[in-house]
């Protein structure tokens, strides 16, 4: 099975939050497999905002579908390897897809999960018609950022909760 179709594997419908990463990694790692820095870092953030215990990554990715969450990705191939220049053209050609995504997932709230891609996923909210769905973007939690990364996710979902967007429970 490819990195797409196991993506669509968690698909949820609705989508009340999706997320918006750059691109998978070049290394192989992906969200979806659960051995990313993004998805154990995503992970702690939920087990903190829901006050859990730890949870097995597989339950996890079950509970992040169930409760109406998608992680898409700006760009649907690596661009972690790519020069600063290339890293941009890459995202200015992914916003006509990724309004085009947008449009069909139609999803309640629209988080960016890199504050660098935040202006081209705002493009192509623009331009499916969903601005208004926007959230400010998270800083990415590799570089040292991971506490920053759980602690505002942490407050986002809280947040969500308590506006009745998730759940009040998780799995």
């Amino acid at each position: 099975m490819n990195l797409e179709e196991l993506r669509q594997q968690y698909h949820p419908d609705p989508i009340r939050v999706l997320f918006v990463g750059e691109s998978r990694p070049a290394g192989g790692t992906f969200f979806y497999k659960g051995d990313s820095g993004l998805a154990r870092y995503t992970k702690q953030a939920f087990q903190h905002a829901y006050d859990l215990p730890e949870l097995a990554m597989a339950d996890y990715l079950s509970g992040f579908k169930a409760a109406g969450c998608y992680l898409d990705d700006l760009c649907l191939e690596p661009v972690n390897r790519m020069s600063a220049s290339g890293r941009r053209a890459a995202w200015k050609r992914a916003v006509e897809p990724m309004a085009n995504r947008l449009r069909e997932y139609s999803p309640g709230l629209i988080v960016p999960m890199l504050r660098s891609i935040e202006s081209r996923v705002r493009q192509a909210a623009e331009k499916a018609g969903l601005l208004d769905r926007m959230r400010p973007a998270l800083p990415y939690p590799g570089m040292g950022f991971h506490s920053r990364y759980i602690t505002q996710l942490s407050r986002l979902l809280v947040e969500l909760r308590e506006a009745s967007i998730l759940p009040l429970y998780f799995l």
